[in-house]
């Protein structure tokens, strides 16, 4: 006598899969996604605040966009001189931050000599994105490319692939910055953040 009954819940199982299974990060980045879409499409209020000592190559500069007299979302540029820097952007709602943009350029010497004689530059292009959820990390991405042509450094960041990354100093300390910025209010603040 054969046996129909693997035969009969296999077919039903082909007929009625079972539901995929829902992963909770991905649902999470896909809602923070959103979010972040619907901002950077809003018409918003802005609040500029700078910091640019004379004697001194570090500056800082904090851009506030606010909705409804709400902060959602605010830009920190800041750095040492030509020496690199920093553009962060920090996206809030209801007052708690859910994604940061972190876009970082530096250089060195790559030990050569250029055509024209002098010594030869390399540039260096990050970008890491950074997502949270009820205030923890859930994923870290990071691009980064190098040219010794810095014109070339924009177009070859666009086309480079997005890297599961783990950086828990990069990633903490443009937390805290996400934290402290809705604090700024005066140059004083700035300087403050970056350690003056």
């Amino acid at each position: 006598m054969i046996n129909y009954r693997p035969f009969l819940i296999l077919t039903v199982l082909c007929f009625f899969p079972l539901p995929a299974k829902a992963d909770p990060v991905e649902d999470a980045v896909t809602q923070i996604r959103a979010k972040y879409n619907q901002i950077e499409n809003a018409s918003l209020k802005t609040e500029v605040i700078e910091f640019a000592p004379d004697d001194d190559p570090s500056y800082g500069k904090v851009t506030k966009y606010f909705q409804n007299g709400q902060l959602v979302k605010a830009n920190f540029v800041f750095g040492e001189g030509d020496h690199g820097g920093a553009d962060e952007t920090y996206y809030y709602e209801n007052g708690q931050l859910f994604f940061i943009y972190v876009a970082q350029n530096s250089w060195g010497f790559t030990g050569q000599t250029a055509a024209n004689g002098e010594s030869e530059t390399i540039d260096t292009m990050t970008e890491h994105r950074l997502y949270f959820s009820n205030g923890a990390l859930i994923r870290h991405l990071k691009k980064e490319v190098k040219s010794t042509n810095y014109e070339a450094l924009a177009s070859l960041i666009a086309k480079a692939p997005n890297q599961t990354h783990n950086d828990p100093t990069l990633s903490s300390a443009a937390k805290m910055r996400g934290f402290q910025i809705p604090g700024v209010g005066s140059w004083q603040d700035i300087a403050t953040i970056l350690g003056y």
